[in-house]
């Protein structure tokens, strides 16, 4: 039996995080948080964060985790803060111009390249 490696949403919206957390169940067992506050020290125990950005409130959340050592993943669908993001070393921005299902493509390929390492070995 494989172990599942734990990945973090966090989202005020709580459709786009359902929907991940839907599309990626096999692969990963991921929590849904909406309050950041609530988390604290917790944060070493996830693969990787997957942040859903709306508000300046919600960058400010991932400004604290930033720089901490834990793959992020950023998804904004706020084009001010998507141009912020877009500089950033190490964050994995999704492109939200993409239909929903181009962006699971890119999350899926992310995942596999990083956390799941699912790439093939060289014989």
């Amino acid at each position: 039996m494989m172990i599942k490696k734990r990945a973090l949403i966090y989202g005020n919206q709580k459709c786009f995080s359902k929907f991940l957390k839907c599309k990626f169940q096999d692969v990963l067992m991921l929590d849904i948080c909406r309050d950041f506050r609530s988390l604290n020290d917790e944060l070493d125990v996830y693969a990787a964060i997957v942040f859903v950005v709306y508000t300046e409130e919600e960058f400010l959340d991932f400004l604290r985790v930033y720089g901490k050592g834990i793959p992020l993943v950023v998804c904004s669908f706020n084009k001010r803060i998507s141009n912020i993001l877009i500089d950033l070393d190490d964050v994995f921005l999704l492109d939200t111009s993409n239909v929903r299902s181009q962006i699971l493509n890119q999350l899926n390929l992310h995942f596999e390249e990083t956390i799941l390492n699912t790439q093939m070995p060289y014989c």
